[in-house]
């Protein structure tokens, strides 16, 4: 069997989010020998997004909670620094910071202490952000134009790889300019931490041919990868890059339970939030080119069911050309979550990890 590799999202956002509880998951998934922990980004998170973009926890956790708890999200760049300091060994990521939301001469300041303070250990995810269709405010409430977003993220990813590799870099763009400074210190990982760029629209996947050290998909299929890293190799070969270099990951949902139909009836209420919350955002690369069933293209692009049926669904991930799989568990407490952790790190992951 082909080899992969785990990371796990912690819980960062939602109600089961605390301090306390990312760090002991941290330290779990440490012990568990996951590849990575990870957390994601947003600035401006309400209860409506509670309810329909659960990356951490479930539907029913979001209920239990009530309306009088607060809309938590945990700022990610400091989640990360955090969690340096709780472990020693798991690479710790960020899928994905939203670079239009950061001014990018502090950002690449801050995460390079991140990779130095973690000794190295930083796998940097970065996006433009997600269409307005997912209920997502950020833009509109700090002031940047949505039209802008990709040049804006080319320009500081560009400004924070010349901070991180040159002595007095500097930079002149449209979005970007200052003269000739010193900024240290530089990240450990040089040219930068590992670069992993989401999304599928053109626009995204050419940014992602440019930039990229791995593309961090999201809702495609094992059917579909085949044909979707056919496109990005072309896109690397045009760039002389060579794609053996160039690592396919996703970001995925999961839910183990004890037979396939127990974990499916349990998982339903979240899936359903995921096509309110997602709805416009699959579909990228169905084979006839039309946009998919939302609710259809989120089951067949998650990895819901017992671990052997599980296990073989990755096993159908691996041979499509996807080795990385960043884990979102469904989970209803932390005990839930401890729980699937143990199952898929004793009854799954040893089948790919060698």
């Amino acid at each position: 069997m082909a080899t992969g590799t785990f990371g796990v999202r912690i819980p960062c956002a939602g109600p089961l989010a605390s301090p306390e509880a990312m760090a002991s998951t941290a330290k779990l998934a440490e012990s568990l020998d996951f590849h990575s922990l990870w957390v994601h980004d947003y600035i401006i998170w309400d209860r409506h997004l509670d309810n329909i973009h659960i990356s951490c926890g479930s539907r029913e956790a979001v209920q239990a909670a009530g309306q009088d708890a607060p809309p938590l999200f945990y700022e990610s760049i400091t989640n990360l620094a955090y969690l340096a300091a709780v472990t020693e060994r798991i690479r710790l990521g960020l899928g994905v910071l939203i670079l239009p939301f950061r001014e990018p001469i502090a950002t690449a300041k801050q995460l390079a202490c991140v990779d130095r303070l973690s000794g190295g250990r930083l796998e940097l995810g970065v996006g433009q952000g997600a269409a307005k269709s997912t209920k997502n405010r950020d833009y509109e409430v700090l002031g940047i134009p949505r039209g802008d977003k990709v040049p804006r993220t080319r320009e500081y990813l560009e400004a924070m790889q010349a901070i991180w590799t040159q002595e007095s870099p500097a930079y002149s763009g449209r979005f970007v300019n200052f003269e000739e400074a010193t900024i240290y210190p530089k990240p450990i990982q040089q040219p930068s931490p590992p670069i992993w760029i989401g999304g599928q629209a053109e626009k995204s996947l050419e940014m992602i041919a440019d930039y990229a050290d791995g593309w961090l998909s999201f809702w495609v299929s094992p059917d579909q990868f085949p044909r979707a890293i056919s496109d990005m190799h072309r896109r690397l070969e045009l760039r002389n890059r060579d794609p053996k270099d160039f690592q396919v990951g996703t970001e995925i949902q999961i839910y183990l339970g004890e037979t396939v139909e127990k974990a499916r009836a349990e998982a339903t209420p979240t899936m359903l939030a995921f096509e309110e919350g997602y709805s416009g955002t699959t579909g990228g690369f169905a084979d006839d080119g039309k946009q998919a069933d939302t609710l259809a293209e989120i089951w067949n692009s998650s990895l819901v069911g017992s671990t052997e049926s599980v296990t073989e669904e990755i096993g159908r991930y691996i041979e499509s050309g996807c080795t990385f799989f960043e884990l979102k568990f469904i989970y209803r407490d932390l005990n839930h979550l401890e729980e699937q952790w143990r199952w898929f790190a004793e009854r799954v992951m040893p089948t790919f990890v060698r």
